[in-house]
Parts: C-alpha cells; structure tokens; sequence
C-alpha cells in the first residue's frame, strides 16, 4: 500500500501508520520516498520511533554497491538476531535501482518477511518506471510505501508557521512572507535558521517575529531545481518563472537539462501554446550549442512572458 505524508499535516497519516504497526503480523518493508532530504529524514525518524515502540530495537544501515551480496543479505535476513528479539535493516538505495540480483532478492524478501525484522528502504521519489518494476509492485502489495511529498511554493507559510510553533514562535505576514521567499526549495536551511531563532535573546520573546527583526540575520537560502521550469512557463506567473530563471543561472545549472525538462511540459500545452514554446526552446537551444550569439537565459525568461501572455 502507498500512503502520501502531506509535509504540512502528516498527522492523521501517521495514526494509520502506528495501527498497522501494532498488528500481530506487522508489514515487512517499509519505503521512505521523496525529493526533500529534511522532510524524508524526518519521516523515516519518526518510522524508526514507531517500530522502536513495537520492539524493533537492534538497527543496520547499508548503502549497496555493485558488488554487494544480495544473495548473502536475504539469508541474513532470515537469520534471527543475536542481540535483540525484532530489528531494523535499512537500505539506501540513492538511485532506486537495485539491479537485477537486489530487485529479486527484495521480491522474495517483500513476498515472504521474517516477523521479527523490519526492511526500511530509502528511495527518492518514485517515477513511473520504478512504481511499475516488478520488485516494487511486490513491495506495494506486502509492504508500505511512505510517498513523502515536498512543501510547494504555496505551502510554504503554513509550513514555517507550523515550523515556528514548535518552537513557540510565530511570525507577521510580512516576516513569513521574507522567510518563504528566502528558503523556497531549501527546507534544510529553513529548519536550521527557524532552530537558531528560538534560541535567540528578544526583547519581547512573545511578540510575532518582525520583517526588521529577520532581514538581518537570513542570507538568501531558496534553491531552485530545474525541473520547476516547465511548469513555471506554462504557468500564469512569469514574475517566479523569471526569479526561478535567475537563481537557476546563478547555481550553474546546466542549460541543456533545463531546456529538456521544460521542453517535457510545454508539450502538454494547447497546440498554439505548445507550438510557440517548442519553437522558441528550439532556437534558445542554438544559443546554448554556441550557433546564435543571443543570452539563452533573457530568452527564457523573455519567453516566459510571452506565454504568460498569450495564456
């Protein structure tokens, strides 16, 4: 089964979470998938406290390399531990693909687990050709998959609001608004400023946090990644598109995969809107192969208003 933690309100998922724990024959795989290093680590944090409670209490972490020993893993699978009645094995899995031998072996693991040993992988966000592999279908079907989405550009304030309360601190519009711009994309960075806020003298420690009281002491944190740009030029704000442009250029990120990514989602436009996007990406893609002496970037962000305009 897939459970989506909404990185706002993950609450009434987790109460779910905690009963399957709690069954007599609790899952044998669980999944940690998602984009956001703060937010997955957070979530598996909280799996890790949850099958502590159920006596999960001896824990190992491997990172596979392509000589490890999938057939020697699963028969230490099987194997009872020494120290503790249930354990933790958790695998890290950067890339999703546990090749051949890894994708078999975790079927055969997910179809048929030891009730005393719980399996943690920890996968970036699934696309369709991994949810679709065959070794994922099983784990689906036997284990859980924690789908943990990532905060969006409209998600931010109540994310740092709810961020700054647990920190018995709250902020005025004015200041979430500077800090939702500053770490858009970088909820690492956030996370790790809103800890040093709490620890911060203030004349009046209940007050909401003032827009002066922050400018000072926050760099600009946001980070962009160049899958954003597709749906920022088909979209109806061409001011963040421009922003999004801008910081994309100053991280050095590389053109072509940007021009691709944008590419996959302007064709998803209406015919007219596409035909104009496709044909401009085109050319901006001249500029980039050094055949046309213009800046690809203004062109991208030139196009950028010309499809908002045209929406």
């Amino acid at each position: 089964m897939q459970v989506r933690l909404d990185p706002v309100k993950p609450g009434s998922a987790w109460q779910g979470l905690e009963r399957l724990a709690r069954q007599s024959s609790p899952p044998g795989t669980w999944v940690v998938s998602g984009d956001d290093p703060l937010l997955c680590q957070e979530a598996a944090d909280r799996l890790r406290q949850m099958l502590l409670a159920q006596g999960f209490g001896e824990r190992t972490t491997e990172t596979p390399d392509r000589g490890f020993d999938w057939k020697g893993w699963l028969g230490q699978m099987a194997t009872a531990s020494l120290f503790s009645q249930r354990r933790i094995i958790e695998l890290r899995l950067p890339t999703g693909k546990p090749g051949l031998e890894g994708a078999k072996a975790m079927a055969q693991w997910a179809a048929n687990p030891s009730p005393d040993t719980a399996l943690v992988l920890h996968l970036p966000r699934l696309d369709k050709a991994l949810a679709a592999s065959s070794w994922m279908t099983k784990v689906s079907a036997h284990g859980v998959i924690l789908q943990v989405d990532s905060v969006n550009a409209g998600q931010m304030r109540p994310w740092l609001e709810d961020r700054l309360a647990r920190h018995s601190l709250k902020a005025n519009p004015q200041a979430l608004s500077f800090m939702a711009t500053r770490f858009e994309g970088n909820l690492a960075a956030a996370h790790q400023e809103i800890l040093k806020l709490g620890f911060l003298p203030r004349a009046q420690p209940d007050a909401p946090l003032a827009l002066s009281e922050l400018e000072d002491l926050m760099s600009d944190q946001a980070r962009f990644s160049p899958f954003q740009v597709g749906d920022l030029l088909c979209g109806d704000n061409p001011g963040r598109a421009i922003r999004v442009l801008r910081g994309l250029k100053e991280e050095g990120e590389p053109l072509p995969l940007i021009l691709w990514s944008a590419a996959q989602s302007c064709r998803r436009l209406p015919i007219r809107r596409a035909g104009l996007a496709l044909r401009e990406l085109s050319r901006i893609d001249t500029m980039v192969k050094g055949l046309n002496r213009e800046d690809p970037w203004l062109a991208l962000e030139r196009l950028a208003l010309r499809l908002s305009r045209t929406a």
